[in-house]
């Protein structure tokens, strides 16, 4: 929804992220204004995803480029995060 007069506001911005506003608005060769607007729209949108559950337990997407965990995966980080037995 647009309205038919722009609404003015004052924001404090971090310095990097209004320089990478000010990229993606050059870059599309729109206003700096129009950049903000379209990333909060997106960003406070919700997002429709479903929840899968194994054994009752919600089981998260996996990332592309994430490993595998296995359950050998898991006992060596375990045993790594025990760190060595006590000397006899």
């Amino acid at each position: 929804m647009r309205y038919a007069e722009a609404v003015r506001t004052t924001l404090d911005i971090d310095d990097e992220i209004l320089l990478t506003v000010k990229e993606i608005a050059r870059q599309r060769n729109t206003t700096e204004g129009d950049v903000v607007s379209g990333l909060l729209r997106e960003s406070l949108s919700p997002k429709s995803f479903s929840v899968r559950y194994r054994a009752r337990v919600p089981v998260l997407p996996r990332r592309a480029a994430a490993p595998v965990v296995t359950n050998a995966l898991i006992e060596r980080l375990l045993n790594e995060e025990d760190g060595p037995g006590p000397s006899v």
